[in-house]
């Protein structure tokens, strides 16, 4: 029988130091991204702390309960609990916790999840504000030296506001917000926000849910994905900021309301500007807000007198009898012909 030689049953050296340099190599790697895994860590540690140094030095105090950074070995997560907040002015807000998630080999593309509940209260006007969702995530899009695109949505959200004066309970089934520079227009940012089923809880007698949907256009907005204060960029603008309504559309059962046409952001924060309004089924909608109004008021009985004058110049639209108004907006004030129909309130204050 033919025996085995020794050569042929041991491996040869070189095969061994070949495995032994590929473990060797190996662990070089491990350790070298380890290390530049730890070093970016401290480095966004530092930034970090560096931030919520500046924004303290300008007025905004941020705190968390417990400030983390995980992620080890291919991204990094960032975890802050009980996030509150406290400005110069005394408003004060929190958070249940925000969590940030970034990979290591594209930090310019960064996963926010917010955790419920989130509330404000702010002393000078007296408001008080309170919500809470099933799921808020963020996804936020850097250039480079700018944001690039922001795209938000939360689940199930609900929201309560007071002041003095009134109060509001909201919830719907989904809502969302999308920011991106206009690809056709230069220097100009589009906002698309979208919210499916709202509830006016705090109107029990409108059993309606409301679809709505928006699509702005902010002719000179880039600045405000990099960073610039509104009311700033509205007094470079020469006091005067031009937004373009693409689109604003509500679906109420069985009517619908849909607006367009060039707005402006004045110098004290308050809208300017004409709008296209179309009204399908006007009837349909008249009926829905009429419980919204007081029963010896005389505004709602004006409004129908008016829509009923108008049904001559009735068309179809999408399949719906709709009448077309010329809406004014001067300085926040919303007028059809004489008549008046609410107040839009300041974005800012004068001298922010």
């Amino acid at each position: 029988m033919k025996t085995v030689s020794e050569h042929e049953t041991k491996p040869s050296k070189p095969t061994r130091r070949r495995y032994i340099l590929l473990m060797c190599v190996i662990g070089l790697v491990i350790a070298g991204w380890s290390g530049a895994w730890f070093f970016g860590r401290s480095v966004l540690a530092d930034q970090l702390d560096a931030q919520l140094r500046a924004m303290k030095t300008n007025g905004l105090d941020l705190s968390c309960s417990d400030l983390a950074i995980a992620g080890y070995p291919f991204r990094y997560e960032v975890y802050c609990r009980d996030l509150a907040s406290n400005d110069r002015y005394g408003t004060k807000g929190s958070l249940g916790g925000l969590n940030a998630v970034a990979l290591i080999y594209n930090p310019w593309h960064i996963i926010f999840e917010a955790k419920a509940p989130a509330s404000i209260a702010e002393p000078l006007s007296g408001l008080l504000g309170e919500m809470r969702w099933d799921t808020a995530r963020a996804s936020v899009k850097f250039s480079s030296s700018a944001l690039g695109a922001f795209d938000a949505v939360l689940s199930n959200p609900e929201a309560a506001f007071e002041n003095p004066a009134s109060r509001g309970l909201f919830a719907a089934e989904k809502a969302e917000l999308h920011l991106r520079n206009a690809p056709e227009t230069a220097d100009a940012v589009d906002g698309f926000v979208s919210v499916d089923a709202l509830q006016l809880k705090s109107l029990p007698e409108f059993g309606a849910t409301i679809d709505m949907r928006a699509h702005v256009q902010v002719t000179g907005g880039a600045a405000l994905l990099a960073g610039s204060n509104l009311a700033l960029l509205v007094r470079q603008q020469d006091g005067r900021l031009p937004v373009k309504l693409v689109l604003f559309e509500t679906v109420l059962g069985d009517s619908r309301v849909a607006a367009a046409g060039d707005l402006a952001i004045n110098g004290d924060g308050t809208v300017s500007g004409k709008l296209d309004l179309t009204i399908g089924n006007a009837d349909g909608l008249l009926d829905l807000v009429e419980p919204m109004f007081p029963p010896q008021d005389n505004s709602f009985s004006l409004v129908r007198s008016v829509v009923q004058s108008l049904k001559g110049a009735e068309t179809q639209v999408d399949g719906l009898p709709s009448i077309t108004l010329p809406v004014a907006i001067d300085q926040g004030v919303i007028r059809i012909g004489f008549l008046t129909l609410g107040r839009i309130p300041p974005l800012f204050s004068a001298g922010t």
